[in-house]
């Protein structure tokens, strides 16, 4: 019998689309089902999403639950079950994967949970009717080069003014505590390097549905983990005529000389590398499991910023062990000094399913109690601590990303010492004055800047 199938997407801002829901319709349909993707964002009035859900008439409605849209589908999962209530409702995604038990006690309208990578597990439901006499199923993922391709023609057209996401391999070869990648599940799993050519060739040859660029974000954790293997990739994304930027992320640990040859010849723009540093101090990247050789990865970073032609963007995280103030400090410096074109300052998370939020007593780690699970003081940073990198946070987003300030920022920092007391400054002035950091208009934060001085 074949069922109506609605695959629910609830993403984070208008220009992201879900990936995993596109593997998974591909599976529904291989199995003689009408399956559809319905896609909204965390902004969505809940009336809008619920009468979408209900005027389709789903058998089965699946939901994919993220960090950033679970407590909306909370609020959703009752209002869906009385609006339909023959509809079986199927979870997955990270945010029910680590978390089942609870999900299923906190919600009786749930039918089903699906742990883990689905797409073999909902292959076989979807061939049981979605019928299951257990409500979690976890199934071993067939590999990933088996998984077919997710987009199909009639996805173009809803990405023409979004980010395309792509992914060319699975798992991470990093260990970190504060990542659901770096659990020992997560295993490393790769497309073949023709395989994945052939399928970013058939996203480029779609690129004349795109008014501007379009940007294309490959989504491996670490995706020159084979460096030969990224190398091929570069090649042909240089060598291919194609308006298209494409993201990456990787590890500085993996770069080679051989890389950087490659990425000499990468023309202006096609290329942005996001490279997760999170603490230059080494008994913090120590404790999260990350490697620690910043004094050979801080050059690499350098070489490639200096390069000019790839947008290279630095993240940090505030709340790890073994990171206090001074550490912290000595962290913002050593990026900021490195000059590059995106430099983020997040805040722990302590995730479900992640090593990090089993070691919080160790650590006297207090986490908000629901998402985004926001870390909010430990051993080594009280909440005052978080508050004061928080408004530091807020100028080096609107200092530095924003409006592009290197030039006053780097006057302030000759005058104070560094990059951190500069910012430190900048926070205890405008607390001072009443300024918002959080305020975009380069005009005003040039001005703050001025008076700062």
């Amino acid at each position: 019998m074949c069922m109506n199938v609605l695959l629910l997407g609830i993403n984070g801002r208008y220009s992201h689309t879900n990936l995993a829901l596109r593997y998974l319709r591909n599976e529904v349909r291989a199995e003689g089902h009408a399956a559809r993707i319905v896609e909204f964002d965390i902004s969505t009035r809940r009336q809008d999403i619920l009468e979408a859900i209900t005027l389709d008439g789903p058998d089965v409605v699946l939901i994919s639950v993220y960090v950033w849209n679970s407590l909306l589908v909370r609020t959703l999962l009752p209002d869906i079950r009385a609006l339909l209530p023959e509809c079986r409702l199927i979870l997955g995604g990270p945010e029910v994967s680590y978390s089942a038990a609870e999900w299923l006690a906190s919600h009786p309208e749930i039918d089903l949970i699906v742990v883990g990578h689905a797409e073999e597990a909902l292959r076989q439901v979807a061939s049981a009717g979605f019928g299951c006499q257990t409500a979690v199923i976890a199934v071993p993922n067939r590999p990933f080069q088996d998984v077919p391709f997710p987009y199909l023609e009639e996805d173009f057209a809803v990405l023409a003014h979004r980010y395309v996401y792509y992914e060319s391999s699975r798992g991470c070869p990093c260990s970190c505590s504060y990542c659901v990648s770096g659990r020992d599940d997560q295993t490393l799993d790769f497309r073949s390097v023709e395989t994945a050519i052939e399928e970013l060739q058939r996203i480029i040859a779609q690129e004349s549905r795109w008014r501007e660029p379009p940007i294309i974000k490959l989504v491996d954790r670490t995706f020159n983990a084979r460096p030969d293997r990224a190398r091929e990739i570069w090649r042909y994304l240089i060598a291919t005529d194609t308006r298209a930027t494409f993201h990456f992320e990787i590890h500085p640990a993996f770069l080679t000389e051989a890389d950087m040859r490659v990425l000499e010849t990468a023309p202006p723009g096609r290329f942005q590398f996001e490279i997760g540093v999170q603490s230059v101090h080494g008994p913090t990247l120590a404790a999260i499991g990350r490697p620690r050789r910043w004094q050979r990865f801080g050059p690499a970073i350098e070489r490639l910023i200096k390069l000019g032609t790839i947008a290279v963007h630095l993240d940090l995280i505030v709340g790890l062990p073994h990171e206090d103030l001074q550490t912290m400090a000595r962290s913002i410096d050593a990026i900021m000094a490195l000059k590059p074109t995106r430099f983020d300052l997040g805040f722990l998370k302590s995730l479900p399913g992640t090593a990090i939020r089993a070691q919080a007593e160790l650590n006297g780690q207090i986490a908000m109690h629901h998402p985004p699970y926001q870390v909010m003081a430990n051993r080594w940073l009280s909440v005052a601590d978080f508050a004061r990198l928080r408004r530091i946070e807020q100028f080096i987003d609107g200092v530095w990303n924003a409006c592009h300030l290197e030039t006053e920022i780097d006057a302030l920092a000759r005058r104070y010492g560094g990059y951190f007391a500069a910012l430190d400054a900048l926070q205890r002035y405008a607390v001072r004055s009443g300024y918002n950091p959080a305020t975009r208009r380069c005009h005003k934060v040039k001005a703050f800047l001025d008076a700062a001085r």
